[in-house]
């Protein structure tokens, strides 16, 4: 593995500003300086800048049933239900997406800011899948517009959607979007004058939910790592 990358994987930082550290002698392997951005390294090798050694994660994805009052964050200081107080773990970890506090569901839960930003990016069109419960049923032609994208305010505008009511006693529905709006699916049934009682995401992509329970957390399977290496690339 070329020395920049393997500095860039260790979260140390990117892989240019690598190339800056290691053209100006702050790199050592084996405790000798390197000044060639494309010198190779092993796994066997011993790394240091400025005398810390670097270390490459062993990358992990795991999917987490989040429960309604937790933030979708390691740390806030305003919130005592953080991440950190659902998942034990030593090693550095961080959501794929967001999950605001009063929704539950499903969680992607990694320390690979690759393929985070897979995740993520709109250019990717991930679908997300939601099962919603709120105080009033939307008409036809409201459901329509739902779908074909509204003004949500803040200069946000929402793409396609889909919409399907699924009991029309309780006024639940299954919501599938792929922006990422704050709170989008609240604000879109706002905008209808209909309010959210109840949200749950059930599948990111292919990563679904299924029969997992509140806080429970599981190891993506070997089906679901593929859909890891195709975000990846």
């Amino acid at each position: 593995m070329r020395i920049n990358k393997y500095i860039a994987k260790s979260g140390y930082t990117s892989r240019r500003k690598a190339d800056d550290l290691i053209k100006a002698s702050k790199v050592k392997v084996n405790g000798i300086l390197i000044n060639e951005p494309g010198y190779e390294v092993t796994d066997d090798d011993i790394l240091e800048i400025d005398g810390k050694r670097l270390y490459i994660e062993k990358n992990f994805y795991k999917k987490l049933y989040k429960p309604v009052g937790y933030v979708t964050s390691n740390y806030d200081p305003h919130n005592e239900k953080d991440l950190n107080s659902l998942i034990d773990m030593k090693e550095r970890f961080f959501a794929a997406g967001r999950l605001d506090k009063d929704s539950e569901g499903l969680l992607i839960i990694t320390n690979d800011g690759h393929f985070t930003n897979g995740i993520i990016h709109p250019s990717n069109e991930l679908e997300k899948t939601y099962i919603v419960t709120v105080s009033r049923k939307l008409s036809k032609s409201q459901e329509k517009k739902f779908e074909k994208g509204i003004d949500i305010g803040r200069g946000e505008i929402t793409s396609n959607s889909k919409i399907k009511l699924l009991d029309s006693k309780t006024n639940k529905y299954e919501v599938k979007i792929h922006q990422g709006y704050n709170r989008q699916i609240r604000r879109m049934f706002a905008y209808f004058s209909s309010k959210v009682i109840n949200l749950k995401r059930i599948s990111i992509g292919p990563i679904k939910l299924d029969d997992m329970k509140e806080y429970e957390i599981r190891d993506f399977s070997e089906k679901e790592m593929e859909f890891v290496r195709i975000i990846k690339g």
